[in-house]
């Protein structure tokens, strides 16, 4: 199994009403974080500046404006750059993660998600023994959220898997040495999804 790389992404929007929210939603994970138990900057130091960014905001759609776009864009640059350094933070935890799972749980809890990816280029279907005993990791071709199925005898009789919101899964609860085939398809917009793939067997061996 080949060592996998890490990137996390943030997913912060573009507009300013959204950064606030998705700012006080980090600030939210982070507070009392069992694997960031010190956040530089603090998150006392963290909400003032989120406070700053929504006081400059509205400043700037009063009658006459008491705050230009530019010293907004001052506060909310200030902002950016505490996620920026949690971020960094977070990165160099699930660096040090002893597996998968521990590293997507790390990138969850600063509310933050966690991309696998090769130096190969784009990613392909493949299916490789899990972090865990009795489990298997998924990894879908195509970003995005999929659904997944899984059979055990070749495709005769289907069985649901909850959906991947990130286009892998672990899935767990097998059985050691019994072959298993999963299929996969990408849920689009508008409530519309692409073709379901092949079926691909694995069989777990630890």
């Amino acid at each position: 199994m080949s060592t996998p790389k890490y990137e996390l992404v943030v997913h912060e929007p573009r507009d300013v009403a959204g950064k606030v929210i998705k700012a006080k939603s980090i600030k939210l994970a982070l507070t009392g974080n069992i694997y960031y138990g010190s956040p530089s900057p603090s998150l006392s130091t963290f909400d003032g500046h989120i406070n700053d960014v929504t006081n400059f905001e509205a400043a700037t759609k009063t009658t006459p404006p008491t705050k230009t776009v530019t010293e907004r864009n001052g506060v909310v640059d200030v902002m950016d750059g505490n996620i920026e350094t949690y971020r960094l933070a977070c990165q160099g935890l699930v660096n040090a993660a002893p597996n998968h799972t521990v590293a997507n749980q790390i990138a969850e809890s600063f509310d933050m998600e966690l991309k696998t990816f090769h130096s190969h280029g784009e990613r392909q279907d493949e299916i490789l023994d899990g972090p865990e005993p009795n489990s298997v990791l998924y990894r879908m071709k195509g970003a995005g959220p999929h659904q997944v199925q899984m059979s055990l005898n070749g495709g005769t009789t289907i069985l649901p898997v909850d959906p991947s919101s990130k286009g892998e899964k672990v899935i767990g609860g097998l059985t050691l040495r019994v072959e298993i085939s999963l299929r996969n398809r990408q849920i689009l917009t508008h409530d519309h999804f692409g073709d379901w793939t092949n079926w691909k067997p694995f069989t777990p061996t630890k």
